[in-house]
């Protein structure tokens, strides 16, 4: 299927199946409608800076969007709301630079709505990053998953944050938040405090939060058998963040997050 490219002007007249390249700038502060019953795939293959994306999922409505951030990054905000059996997929891979503060937020207001989030990770040098990921569950028999991923080497400050709430009525409904960072020097910083906010009794919620520095052993290991020590950091770190490539279908895109591994680690 031919990739597109959208805008707010085209997303109207687009097909019910559709493979799409999202032009970010056009949609800031504007609203993108996922029409009933369409399947959309949206790859955004470099977040702009200062973008702030909102997404109106119509009943029976799929969305899989996979994101690819790679330079300055300042402020993102993502806002998604569901209806009836809608379903989001999101996959984050974040190589930007610099200091930010990141905001999702996934509203599941309709009976039978999904949402599964995946992001990795990677800091260095002086870099100081937050992601703040919320996704609140409004409605009966709704389903959530938010896994989050971190590299920290140098100086870098990594922080996953955010809420999963579970509203009183949605009974059935299933949450699960889990946030692990791996820390490489003394002076990088990982911070994760997931939060589950739960008022209602029917329904199944669980986290988990890991920060932790790599294992000496695992060094050691791969450095006496000739790798330098830089070397094996690299290759902890691909192994660590390469699930997040499950997401993106396209081979030059997984082939680029490989190359950014690479020049940043």
């Amino acid at each position: 299927m031919e990739r597109l490219l959208i805008n707010k002007d085209n997303i109207a007249s687009l097909p019910l199946v559709s493979e799409v390249s999202l032009d970010t700038n056009s949609f800031n502060n504007e609203e993108m409608i996922i029409k009933a019953n369409q399947v959309i795939d949206i790859l955004i293959d470099d977040l702009s800076d200062e973008t702030n994306l909102k997404i109106n999922m119509q009943k029976d409505s799929k969305a899989h969007i996979a994101i690819l951030s790679k330079n300055l990054l300042k402020h993102f905000e993502i806002t998604a709301n569901l209806e009836e059996n809608a379903k989001i997929e999101v996959f984050f891979a974040d190589f930007s630079n610099g200091e930010s503060h990141n905001k999702v937020l996934i509203n599941l207001n309709k009976n039978n709505a999904k949402a599964f989030w995946s992001l990795a990770s990677l800091t260095n040098g002086k870099d100081n990053k937050e992601f703040e990921v919320s996704i609140l569950h409004n409605s009966t028999n709704t389903i959530a998953r938010s896994d989050n991923y971190g590299v920290c080497l140098e100086e870098g400050k990594l922080v996953f944050s955010g809420i999963s709430s579970i509203k009183k009525g949605a009974i059935k409904s299933k949450t699960r938040q889990n946030a692990k960072i791996m820390v490489f020097d003394e002076t990088a910083n990982g911070i994760t405090r997931p939060i589950l906010k739960i008022d209602e009794n029917d329904i199944e919620a669980g986290h988990g939060a890991v920060v932790g520095k790599i294992s000496d052993d695992h060094l050691f290991y791969l450095t006496s058998r000739g790798l330098t020590t830089l070397e094996a950091k690299k290759l902890i770190t691909y192994g660590y963040l390469k699930p997040i490539m499950n997401g993106f279908k396209e081979e030059r895109m997984k082939e680029e997050i490989s190359s950014l591994v690479e020049k940043r680690v």
